[in-house]
């Protein structure tokens, strides 16, 4: 596997499982409660952030250069922690008064 493939497969794996993990935090669950099925409740949600962090780090291994992936894995990890933030920061500002 090519080291940019490599690199763009554990952003998207790290980015999922933020997504995941903030899906299942009380603060933000409440905002996607109705657009959910019932099967991803908050522990199936952050199960599936969880191993989704683990497949990402053990990508890592598979790769002949180990220790620049696993500080790409955690560089990735902090920018999709960043930008599903930022998302959710913007997400706020543009939520209507009422529906608040």
């Amino acid at each position: 596997m090519s080291n940019l493939m490599l690199s763009g497969l554990l952003f998207l794996l790290n980015l999922l499982s933020m997504i995941a993990l903030m899906m299942s935090s009380k603060r933000h669950k409440d905002k996607f409660q109705r657009k959910l099925p019932l099967l991803l409740n908050e522990q199936w949600l952050r199960g599936l952030g969880f191993i989704l962090l683990v497949i990402a780090f053990s990508l890592t291994y598979t790769s002949d250069q180990t220790g620049y992936f696993v500080v790409m894995w955690f560089g990735s990890l902090t920018a999709a922690a960043g930008l599903v933030y930022c998302v959710m920061m913007v997400y706020e500002q543009l939520r209507p008064i009422t529906s608040r």
